[in-house]
């Protein structure tokens, strides 16, 4: 027994609309004349244990029921702000004094049932702590509904933060850092200013900005969004990047040879041309293409299902193997990671037969030695110690646990999510951490609580 939806839709948490919506999903249904006020969902949390670690890592992967709205406690004094999370996974965010108030997991605003929902949390968060922002706090791409929504609401100003500038100053707000750190910011998809989608970036600064310094090499997304349901087409542009224009991408890999003919032309022209081919530096991508090259999952059926299966094949064993090589080149003083000699290498283990769970091992590896070797690189060019990590890709526990260890044995102080989300389900904290920075210089004083 549990609360219900239908899946992609926030909880039915009315009768009437239960008992209208929830037999398509459900046997049974369990209602009461004691009317729910609030739609809140289950809260998600893992403990993640290693021999090296001082005491097991406990982190949430959904925060909401029995944790919100409980604040998050900052510095100083904040400006009055809403901040309005990202488009999925989203949470809302309200400041009062020192506490930010962190509302319950809403969900993807990809339909009108749960964008009410979204609108709802906020106007119930100001009524219960009687408050009324004056900033608004957003997600820079210009798509999202969260987006298009603060636009309306007609605020003293608008401040849009990038999404993974957001994702770092979340943990650096949950930890209470100063000063300038590191991000390494790993997720599926963030609109950068570059006007393409990043996903796998070091990102040296702080609350008010960020500058890039390092990413993965970018890779033509196929078909644009299709590719995140359709990864096959993700292994594809791996494939042929990585073997070159004198390879054939298909042979040798049963997840691409299953193509037809028409569909590798379709695609093979897609690539050769640019044609409908979103350049993404997304980390999440990678995993994504890596698990189609494998055979895992060539369809996606739910988010990050690639990655997940991948790494479920690692048992939770934490063990690193032996890395695959990848190449750092500098282009105009930002480093970034070519993976291509990581995929020629994994497609020899994958035509010798090897066991797709060592080739998982070595590519998880692989990831944790690119996250150590640019770490290192970045501290003697910035002189940086602080390192933080997040983005949903560090939902991943074998990164995550390694990534951690390894910074601190190489001597860096790192930091990871402990009390919000490391995906987007954090974002709203980092916008508010963002846009008090920059109001508090635009206006050249410190903040007065009573604006």
């Amino acid at each position: 027994m549990t609360s219900g939806n239908v899946s992609g839709h926030p909880i039915a948490y009315r009768n009437e609309a239960a008992l209208e919506q929830l037999f398509q999903v459900a046997d049974l249904i369990l209602h009461h004349d004691r009317d729910i006020e609030t739609r809140v969902d289950d809260s998600v949390i893992r403990c993640s244990s290693h021999s090296q670690l001082a005491r097991p890592l406990v982190s949430f992967i959904r925060r909401s029921r029995g944790y919100a709205p409980y604040t998050v406690e900052m510095m100083e004094p904040m400006h009055n702000i809403v901040a309005y999370g990202a488009e999925l996974k989203t949470t809302v965010a309200l400041t009062q004094g020192h506490r930010v108030f962190l509302s319950q997991h809403i969900g993807d605003l990809k339909n009108d049932e749960t964008f009410a929902s979204h609108q709802a949390c906020i106007e119930h968060l100001e009524r219960l702590y009687e408050l009324n922002p004056r900033w608004v706090a957003c997600d820079m791409h210009p798509s999202f509904r969260s987006t298009r929504f603060a636009r309306e609401q007609g605020k003293e100003r608008i401040i849009y933060v990038q999404h993974h500038h957001a994702h770092m100053a979340s943990c650096m707000a949950e930890h209470g850092l100063q000063g300038h750190a590191l991000g390494v910011i790993f997720d599926g998809a963030g609109f950068g200013p570059d006007q393409t989608i990043w996903g796998g970036e070091f990102l040296f600064g702080g609350y008010e900005s960020v500058r890039r310094v390092a990413h993965l090499r970018t890779l033509p997304l196929l078909g644009g969004d299709k590719a995140v349901h359709e990864p096959w087409r993700v292994a594809f542009a791996l494939a042929a990047l990585g073997r070159g224009p004198d390879q054939c991408p298909c042979a040798g890999i049963p997840a691409l040879e299953a193509l037809d003919l028409q569909q590798r032309h379709v695609i093979g022209t897609m690539l050769k041309r640019g044609i409908n081919s979103v350049p993404t530096s997304s980390m999440g991508r990678l995993f994504d293409g890596v698990a189609a090259l494998l055979g895992i999952c060539v369809q996606a059926e739910y988010e990050a299902h690639g990655p997940i299966a991948m790494e479920a094949l690692l048992e939770r064993d934490h063990r690193l193997a032996e890395c695959y090589a990848y190449s750092l080149h500098n282009t105009e003083g930002v480093l970034q990671i070519d993976p291509n000699p990581l995929i020629r290498q994994l497609l020899d283990d994958l035509g010798a037969g090897i066991d797709l769970a060592n080739i998982s091992r070595r590519f998880h590896s692989t990831v944790v030695d690119m996250v150590c070797a640019v770490c290192i690189q970045m501290r003697q060019t910035y002189q940086v110690q602080q390192v933080v990590l997040s983005g949903e890709v560090f939902l991943n526990e074998f990164l995550l646990v390694n990534s951690l260890l390894r910074l601190q044995i190489l001597g860096f102080t790192v930091y990871c999510h402990r009390t919000v989300p490391s995906n987007d389900g954090g974002i709203a904290l980092g916008q508010v951490a963002v846009a008090h920075s920059i109001i508090s210089r635009s206006q050249g004083t410190p903040c007065d609580p009573k604006h």
